[in-house]
């Protein structure tokens, strides 16, 4: 065994597998049991580690469902730069259709459409989310802007404009929201974009 420390720097060791199985488990729990389900006990037998390895991962379920939240929306709806703003925005658009369809997707829209009368902190998490996703997104978009693909853009209502036909399909649930359906509301929403910039 080696003693110079290397096993806990080693990329995708212990400590990156637990946290997965860990959160993992904590989106499984949400889907099922809801937010008042999600109990530390719970979640330390289903990712088979110790109530203390959650603990000292996260000390209170606030700090959990942050992390685990914002873990799903990055690995679930990246916003990719391929150079192509509207390939990226087509990616995104449908990686959120396909994250909404599935349960812990669902649990996790739950909670960012959490309303602020409800009290119980999950609406400031959900706007904390929605917040730094919103800068991810206007960084994407400004970077279409500097190279020509976009007019200057909000990212609020860009994502009002792409979410909106998702969520009618997702609780409509009368077929699946396909790549192409993302691609023909992306662009109808780019070319909108267009036609109110040079109005």
């Amino acid at each position: 065994m080696a003693g110079d420390g290397s096993r806990a720097r080693r990329p995708g060791g212990r400590t990156r597998q637990v946290t997965e199985r860990l959160s993992a488990a904590a989106l499984d729990i949400l889907a099922e049991k809801g937010v008042d389900g999600l109990q530390y006990e719970e979640l330390a037998a289903r990712a088979k580690v110790g109530r203390a390895t959650v603990y000292r991962r996260w000390r209170n379920r606030d700090d959990l469902l942050r992390d685990v939240l914002a873990r799903f929306a990055e690995a679930s709806v990246p916003i990719a730069d391929t150079g192509d703003v509207v390939h990226d925005l087509t990616t995104f658009l449908h990686a959120f259709a396909e994250a909404s369809a599935t349960p812990a997707g669902r649990a996790v829209l739950q909670i960012l459409l959490r309303r602020v009368d409800e009290g119980d902190g999950l609406h400031r998490m959900g706007l904390e989310l929605l917040d730094r996703r919103t800068d991810d997104l206007q960084r994407r978009l400004d970077r279409a802007t500097e190279a020509g693909q976009l007019p200057p853009v909000e990212a609020p209502f860009v994502n009002m404009m792409l979410a909106g036909p998702v969520q009618w399909f997702v609780l409509r649930r009368s077929r699946p929201f396909t790549l192409t359906d993302a691609r023909e509301v992306v662009e109808l929403v780019v070319a909108g974009l267009w036609r109110d910039h040079r109005d």
